[in-house]
């Protein structure tokens, strides 16, 4: 195995790949196993794979993107070991699926997506995402403290909404919740505020959404602020929304008590994991794959299977949350042994020996 040279081939949609395949590279970096990542983009990288020569091409991405990932290498001649996820449903390529000797996928619940539409369930194995546990972790207090100067907002003589005085929120050690996504109602934020609204209005809390900006997540943000202003919670939200860097989101993560996300389509659940290497407690429901990365450090509510798919119980929902909320001593117990449970079960280096057992 130490002569083989694997390259990752990147769908062209979708930025959470990137992270996934450059999690597993580094794990492989760690095996001193020859790697690259190259991403699919307008332009097929043919060139770039035919220079590489490859023993072994694994394709990170959706189903989606079968044709960029598989068939192309395998016609440029070379051993391809797809990595797919799925969303609530595969409509192409199964017959193409079925016809390989077999391929990973992220999670048990893609699994069963996949089996739903046809695919042999002996066509597949398990590979859960590698997540860097080097970089995310705890801050020092000292950089917590600098970045929360950062983004608070305090004006001597002037009454701000406390949603925007983040240093205040700490000093008074109110709970803050966070959520993440590309659009946070995908990851249950809607769900989130409407459970939100059946707490007792003297508990308190303040919540965090961090979106990346596209039309169709604006439209999104603002039907969940309508939810907020219905609710008379608005004032506890609060957006970022913008092309941010890693350490920006890795800080959010530190600020947060609870890291909060009920997915309504997940192949996965990174974030889940980051703020579990972050020593933070999460709140998730059953039904997706969100239920396979968290450890002793996580509570869970119900899911509904709705037309659209699954969806977090709203009442069960607020039941969970109410009972993180109110108690600073669970949320330290569910922190305090959490992120090693996830560095054991997702460590880059632990990922990149289980891709090397299925090459062989």
């Amino acid at each position: 195995m130490t002569d083989i040279k694997i390259l990752l081939l990147v769908a062209k949609d979708g930025y959470s790949f990137v992270n996934q395949a450059k999690a597993l590279s580094r794990g492989l970096d760690k095996l001193v196993v020859k790697n690259t990542v190259i991403r699919v983009t307008e332009k097929y990288p043919e060139v770039e794979i035919l220079k590489y020569e490859p023993s072994i091409v694994v394709g990170v991405g959706s189903w989606h993107s079968y044709s960029e990932l598989v068939k192309r290498p395998q016609q440029l001649g070379f051993r391809v070991l797809p990595w797919l996820v799925s969303d609530d449903r595969v409509d192409d390529f199964v017959e193409e699926l079925n016809d390989l000797d077999f391929f990973l996928t992220t999670s048990n619940h893609c699994r069963n997506v996949f089996v739903k539409s046809g695919v042999k369930q002996e066509k597949m194995n398990i590979l859960y995402e590698a997540v860097d546990t080097d970089f995310w972790k705890e801050m020092p207090s000292s950089d917590l403290d600098n970045f929360l100067n950062f983004i608070s907002i305090r004006e001597e003589g002037i009454e701000i909404p406390p949603n925007y005085d983040l240093i205040k929120i700490k000093q008074k050690k109110i709970p803050i919740l966070f959520t993440t996504g590309g659009d946070a109602t995908s990851k249950g934020a809607q769900e989130i505020l409407k459970a939100l609204s059946l707490l007792d209005q003297k508990i308190p809390w303040i919540y965090i959404i961090k979106t990346w900006p596209s039309p169709g997540s604006f439209q999104r943000s603002a039907e969940e602020l309508q939810i907020a202003i219905k609710g008379e919670m608005w004032e506890k939200v609060r957006y970022f929304s913008g092309e941010f860097s890693r350490e920006f989101i890795r800080n959010l993560m530190n600020v947060c008590d609870v890291y909060v996300a009920c997915s309504r389509i997940e192949g996965f659940g990174l974030p889940l994991v980051e703020a579990q290497l972050c020593g933070k407690p999460v709140v998730t429901m059953k039904g997706t794959s969100t239920q396979e990365v968290v450890g002793e450090g996580g509570l869970m509510c119900q899911s509904v299977m709705t037309e659209e798919g699954p969806r977090a119980n709203v009442e069960d929902l607020s039941r969970v949350l109410k009972k993180v909320l109110t108690s600073e001593e669970l949320r330290k117990i569910m922190g305090k042994n959490v992120r090693q449970w996830a560095v054991n079960k997702f460590a880059p280096e632990k990922i990149a020996t289980e891709l090397l057992h299925y090459i062989k």
